[in-house]
């Protein structure tokens, strides 16, 4: 595995090359599922007008200022170019004495989306103005006591269960005047900022985090009983609850006061079910008054339940998902707010060892990545609206420091999911940062080849995938699609040539197609495609790719390398034509002896004609097996997942079968919509498969480009086609881009039919309307056109 910055790096603010980086102890030792506590207190002789705090953490931190939180972070990254976050922190800074705490965690080992390089620490640097200080040996630091250490993993792709017992540590400690006792001392301390591993850092490239308190929506169901069992001595809170088993009867009531009976006998326990509305992301926070000290509570996660309230779980499933966590209270009033943030719907609380009654509270600090949602869209059909609403939702859940998959199982940075996620985040906002961010992460991790893994950061060898390697190609693309910006490319093409290495070697010298490489995971879809020999599906994207990549280069004015690519495309194209049937479909690919495929998968033919496969007949795909499969889900083998149609739709809209596309739409995600969040398949496996997935999240441009009828047809948004489908009486539609909005909206009134669209400067667009020549405006149309029948 190779991990580089691909890119030369802003300079470093100077405050930060006076920081060194601290942690309890030794950076080095003991370091599995560390938290450490910091404080740093100083004077001001004025509030300043301006301050900065340059911070970072390996591999996380948590802010407050002078008693309150501020902010978390950093984003991923690697330590070779590690990320640091320059926080504005001058409101929150006071004249005379100030205090900066802050609580740090560590894993000691990596997951899908850290990789532990085997030291820890902490670096920061307060500029403001006449007042600087960075950290060093003056701070305290101290390991946090009442940690669990060997708390289960949370799954195996993220960080493990949090069980803390708070009678270890005053619940002051970030607090001004909290007394340090000798347990603090001054930190260990590098030598200069950028000790290894962190050989450079790079700004965070996005915004922090959004974050907001968000209140459990109502218990809606309770239980109580006695655990067969000590609960006292366990590492898997989930596991255990599970095994004891659940038994909720309805109940309700609000979730910020849950009156709980004392629970005086030995293993007696009372548990709540929680509802939070619908997928939320964020850090569990819990409330407890009264406490006499040594009251248990522990946390559950899911994102389903079942009808009889029982949550969906199997613990020994493929990911092995026990999302909870475990507070022993001190004696009093407590609160806890959980560090790591978690994707769920569904929270069981359970409470243990109370010898008198207490109040609980459940609240959320919910955070996403601040996606703004300029894009709108709305239309008379509250089915569509409602689908549109929850695509949205969906995307704001999978956007975090990064495009993740999913935020409850995983949240890794899977590539193939993030082109869809970027093409929603353009409709929603138009904001290319966590793509340009991503392409950066993505090149910085490869395999000795060139092969870039699937997702990154990572440890995650078994997820390398080729396809998605071709799909970073794509991104590079996108990028240029969607901003005129050819700078990816440029930066990357290092990584880009490498990559491109790969699949020379790896491709018959011949027929110029690549071939399945047994070390790797050929993903293509969640679906029976053909995979082995030399497939259709993995050829018909790298032709793609290179075709792509031939552009681009072309603009660089590289024209060598365009032809090149150029040739090798022309190669494979002329290769694949020999799958082509006498009825004019594309078969699935040949063997690895040679020998043509029988299958012919939809996605065969959808992308070979993208590809313009000589010999392909579009009229009898059309009619035999794309729109059969759209109006009626007529498909025999291989059907496309809820991912991976997206390639259809959008090809069959763009070829004016944009009814179609919506009527599919509305059969297939009205289920998603009614639950929230769209899935990671249209028949997910509940406590296995996700129900928050943004890769099938696609309808919310699909929406704004039939009905709204706003398709983008230049690079950054010089143009654009305006063929709106007229379903039902009326749609409107706003649509960001480079250039400012873009406004579109019609009217059924009777017979006739009103069209309003109007384009920000720098654009211009293409209408094609039912029985009107094509016409090509500037600025506004207004227009009245006779009705075609309704929808």
């Amino acid at each position: 595995m190779k991990t580089r910055s691909a890119h030369k790096l802003p300079a470093i603010p100077p405050a930060l090359k006076s920081a060194k980086w601290i942690w309890p102890d030794d950076q080095f030792w003991d370091m599995h599922h560390c938290f450490a506590l910091f404080r740093k207190t100083f004077d001001l002789k004025a509030r300043p007008r301006a301050a900065t705090l340059y911070i970072t953490a390996d591999q996380s931190y948590r802010l407050y200022i002078n008693g309150n939180y501020i902010t978390r972070g950093p984003a991923r990254g690697f330590q070779s170019h590690w990320p640091y976050d320059a926080v504005d922190v001058s409101s929150h800074l006071e004249k005379g004495a100030n205090l900066i705490a802050i609580r740090t965690y560590n894993p000691g080992a990596g997951n899908f989306q850290y990789v532990f390089q085997g030291r820890a620490g902490l670096l920061a640097a307060l500029d403001a103005g006449k007042t600087q200080l960075v950290t060093d040996a003056t701070w305290l630091s101290r390991r946090q006591p009442g940690i669990r250490r060997d708390s289960a993993p949370g799954s195996m792709q993220l960080f493990a269960q949090e069980h803390i017992d708070l009678r270890a540590e005053p619940p002051d400690w970030f607090a001004a005047n909290h007394e340090c006792d000798a347990a603090w001392k001054p930190p260990s301390c590098s030598a200069t900022w950028h000790d290894m591993p962190w050989a450079d850092l790079e700004p965070r490239g996005i915004p922090q985090l959004a974050e907001k308190w968000w209140p459990a929506l109502a218990v809606i169901g309770a239980q109580t009983g006695t655990d067969s069992r000590d609960y006292i001595n366990i590492r898997d809170v989930a596991r255990f609850r599970y095994e004891e088993g659940f038994a909720f009867q309805p109940a309700t009531g609000p979730a910020d006061k849950i009156p709980v009976p004392a629970l005086a006998e030995k293993n007696h326990f009372a548990s709540y079910l929680l509802d939070f509305g619908k997928t939320v992301v964020g850090c569990p926070a819990i409330s407890i008054e009264g406490c006499s000290g040594g009251e248990t509570i522990d946390t559950l996660h899911f994102e389903t339940i079942g009808e009889n309230l029982s949550p969906d779980y199997i613990p020994d499933k493929h990911c092995r998902m026990a999302f909870g966590g475990r507070i022993v209270c001190r004696a009093g009033d407590n609160t806890h707010e959980f560090y790591h943030a978690l994707g769920f719907r569904y929270m069981i609380v359970t409470v243990r060892n109370a010898p008198q009654p207490l109040s609980l509270g459940i609240a959320l600090r919910w955070q996403g990545y601040p996606l703004g949602k300029t894009g709108r869209f709305s239309c008379d059909d509250d089915t569509l609206n409602k689908i549109w609403e929850t695509c949205a939702w969906t995307q704001q859940c999978c956007s975090l420091d990064a495009y993740v998959d999913t935020p409850w199982r995983e949240q890794a940075q899977w590539w193939g999911d993030a082109r869809v996620q970027s093409w929603n985040t353009f409709h929603l906002c138009g904001d290319a940062r966590l793509l340009r961010r991503g392409i950066a992460q993505i090149a910085a991790q490869t395999t000795p080849e060139g092969l870039t893994y699937g997702h990154a950061p990572t440890i995650a060898h078994s997820c390398i995938l080729p396809d998605f390697t071709l799909i970073w190609f794509l991104t590079l693309w996108d990028y240029y699609w969607q901003t005129g910006s050819i700078e990816p490319y440029e930066t990357h093409r290092d990584a880009v040539e490498r990559a491109l290495g790969y699949f020379e070697k790896h491709s018959d010298k011949k027929t110029g197609l690549a071939g399945y490489d047994e070390r790797f995971w050929l993903f293509l879809d969640w679906t029976d495609l053909y995979k082995d020999g030399y497939p259709s599906v993995y050829n018909l994207w790298l032709l793609i790719a290179l075709e792509r990549l031939a552009l681009l280069a072309g603009k660089t004015r590289d024209n060598a390398k365009a032809l090149t690519l150029s040739k090798w495309a022309a190669r494979i194209r002329k290769s694949l034509s020999r799958l082509v049937t006498p009825d004019g479909q594309m078969r699935d690919g040949f063997t690895a002896a040679g020998e043509i495929v029988a299958d012919a998968s939809l996605h065969s033919q959808v992308l070979g004609l993208i590809a313009n496969i000589p010999g392909l007949d579009e009229k009898t795909i059309l009619e035999k097996r794309l729109l059969p499969y759209l109006r009626e889900d007529r498909c025999d083998k291989a059907v496309p997942s809820a991912y991976w149609v997206t390639y259809i739709l959008s090809f069959l809209a763009e070829r004016g079968h944009g009814q179609d596309v919506i009527d599919f739409i509305k059969r297939h995600w009205s289920v998603m919509a009614e639950h929230g969040t769209t899935w990671e398949n249209f028949s997910p496996r509940r406590a296995d498969e996700s129900f928050s997935h943004a890769w099938s999240a696609h309808p919310l441009y699909h929406l704004m480009q039939t009905l709204g009828g706003i398709r983008q047809a230049a690079p950054g948004w010089k143009s654009i086609t305006y063929a709106p489908v007229f379903h039902g009486a009326h749609c409107e539609t706003t649509l960001p881009t480079p250039h400012g909005l873009i406004t579109g909206s019609w009217n059924r009134i009777n017979n006739k039919i009103k069209i309003t669209l109007k384009l920000p400067d720098g654009i211009s667009a293409r209408v094609k309307l039912p029985g009107h020549s094509e016409i090509i405006i500037r600025n506004s149309l207004r227009k009245t056109i006779p009705a075609p029948a309704s929808v």
